[in-house]
């Protein structure tokens, strides 16, 4: 087997390993002034938690073993260049959107996305042209964009900047966005995608291929999600900088990130990527082996059913497993509590579903156990009286609701009648949150996970908005980016 060395991560060990007196940050002094009652815990990450002395080289101007090491990922993940990122996928979605989008510039891009990408829009005091997504109403979450929506919006907005592009979604369902790179390099404008959730695709046959190599310009990795690197630790890959400017890319990545990155982290993005180089598909074959045994005995639930296929025109990644309700008597939140009260950890709920995400670092017997617990569960669920799944879960009607509703949270639906700049600059008061039907909002309501914005900045907030919110609320779900923790008001746009 060829050896592949980890540059960065050999040079911290050397460094520790020598003899040496520290006169520079941290204050720990690679552990010894650390927390006794911490210590023995955080001891060997603390030895290499250094900082940019002489040999360590710098993130912000590599020349040494971090270039080595970000080099050497490039070409493992096959991308023109890539750059560690020690902020997580936030950092590098905030400096792809800067690098393309200044004041007033149009940027095309799909309404489910990450709060990071709406946070980057609002710094570039950009113009969000939103795409809305098919909705899956079997699984009541939504998919991606098609092409022919691309064509359109281009053509009716001939002067975007770019098109950003979330891919796969959190459930790991995604398409194959080739052709959507072609129509977007038509108009001489880049493909930036957002695939935190798809830094392993490529490493197996099983695995869908990664948006670089499908023709995206910039791709955002999430390399602690699905492979093996701390958390945080993420890639940024360039794939071709005929339409964005690199010195640009590079300004705003150091601007986003830390001034003091973390060692650690970036030693972590070295041995995943050594680790990738060295063994490929090996480092799957053990699990997606168990997954299809446990997709295979999955059809014996009654309750319940483990979503092994995409919708037609779609893809769906191996390593997430989406645990449904079949008849919709039981929510996701119920599912989820159910095995956390097992200790098995999911990812999310929704009203319709649990997830859970597979990789390298699950052995057999945790998806052993896991299909023991999810039968126990089923067995319980066909026990529950229909009054008591009534109260446990939604009450809201399904004739209403199946058709339209996207219970990942990806967006209310709702028209835009206000700029991000107007609702930031502008002026808010906080109401009674019934009340607030027909205003427009001025947060953002974001369940997390997995962190997009339920009800943007500047949408109508509807009637239906509003009972979905209770409802979620009333499931279990956790919010971000709002200003009263209860959900009891709301703040709105003061016209």
């Amino acid at each position: 087997m060829e050896k592949h060395p980890a540059h960065l991560f050999e040079k911290l060990r050397e460094h520790q390993q020598g003899s040496g007196i520290s006169f520079h940050v941290p204050g720990h002094k690679m552990g010894v002034g650390f927390n006794p009652r911490g210590k023995d815990y955080f001891a060997d990450v603390l030895k290499i938690d250094l900082t940019e002395i002489t040999g360590l080289d710098d993130l912000h101007q590599p020349t040494g073993v971090i270039a080595q090491a970000q080099e050497k990922a490039a070409k493992v993940f096959k991308a023109r260049k890539t750059f560690f990122l020690v902020n997580g996928s936030t950092a590098g979605n905030l400096a792809m959107i800067l690098a393309v989008c200044r004041p007033g510039d149009k940027l095309l891009v799909q309404r489910n996305v990450h709060k990071s990408v709406i946070n980057g829009i609002l710094l570039a005091r950009a113009k969000p042209i939103y795409l809305y997504p098919e909705v899956f109403p079997e699984l009541g979450i939504a998919g991606g964009i098609a092409k022919e929506q691309v064509s359109l919006a281009l053509a009716k907005h001939p002067d975007v900047k770019a098109v950003l592009l979330m891919n796969p979604n959190y459930y790991g369902i995604g398409s194959d966005l080739s052709q959507i790179a072609e129509i977007v390099h038509q108009s001489k404008i880049p493909l930036l995608v957002d695939e935190a959730h798809g830094a392993h695709f490529g490493f197996h046959q099983a695995f869908p291929d990664s948006a670089i190599k499908m023709g995206a310009d910039v791709v955002v990795q999430s390399t602690h999600k699905t492979l093996a690197a701390m958390t945080m630790g993420s890639m940024l890959h360039l794939n071709n900088n005929s339409y964005i400017s690199e010195e640009r890319l590079r300004f705003f990545l150091g601007v986003f990130q830390s001034s003091s990155p973390s060692y650690p982290i970036m030693a972590s993005l070295d041995l995943t990527t050594q680790l990738l180089a060295e063994k490929g598909e090996e480092l799957w074959d053990k699990q997606l082996e168990v997954i299809n045994w446990l997709n295979n005995k999955g059809t014996s639930l009654r309750n319940i059913e483990l979503i092994s296929k995409a919708p037609e025109g779609y893809y769906k990644d191996p390593l997430k497993i989406i645990i449904h309700s079949k008849k919709n008597e039981i929510s996701g939140f119920l599912i989820q509590n159910y095995l956390a009260e097992k200790r098995i950890y999911t990812e999310l709920a929704d009203f319709y579903n649990a997830l859970a995400i597979i990789t390298m670092g699950n052995e057999p017997k945790d998806l052993e156990q896991f299909f023991q617990e999810l039968t126990n569960l089923d067995k319980f669920s066909m026990q529950m009286k229909p009054a008591d799944r009534q109260d446990m879960n939604k009450k809201l009607k399904e004739d209403i609701w199946r058709s339209t509703h996207i219970s990942d949270y990806s967006m209310s639906n709702s028209a835009v009648e206000a700029s991000l700049d107007e609702v930031i600059n502008g002026q808010s008061r906080a109401i009674p949150i019934d009340q607030a039907i027909g205003e427009l909002a001025a947060e953002m309501i974001i369940p997390y996970p997995p962190g997009i914005p339920f009800i943007h900045l500047g949408e109508v907030i509807t009637k239906e908005a509003v009972e979905e919110l209770k409802e979620l609320q009333r499931l279990g779900a956790n919010f971000q980016g709002i200003n009263d923790p209860e959900l009891k008001t709301i703040r709105i746009v003061i016209k």
